[in-house]
């Protein structure tokens, strides 16, 4: 017969962590956060881009015969 082993009822682990390490933990993971985000939008700028494709229009999907050439197609 195989003994198993369980711990005590009133076997409390402490917290390893001071509220210290836990707010510096909170503040550097979100500063990390932030600046990936800081760091995609000015490498590949998608919020307020002028040169984003259908910026400020929305594209017409009616169909545009190829004699009308000085209206874009889609817009």
């Amino acid at each position: 017969m195989a003994s198993t082993y369980s711990l005590p009822s009133d076997y409390t682990e402490d917290n390893p962590f001071t509220k210290k390490e836990m707010s510096m933990f909170i503040f550097v993971y979100t500063f990390c956060v932030v600046m990936l985000i800081i760091m995609y939008e000015h490498l590949m700028p998608v919020i307020d881009n002028p040169t984003y494709p259908h910026y400020n229009k929305v594209p017409s999907y009616d169909f545009v015969s190829s004699a009308q050439t000085d209206i874009t197609p889609g817009f």
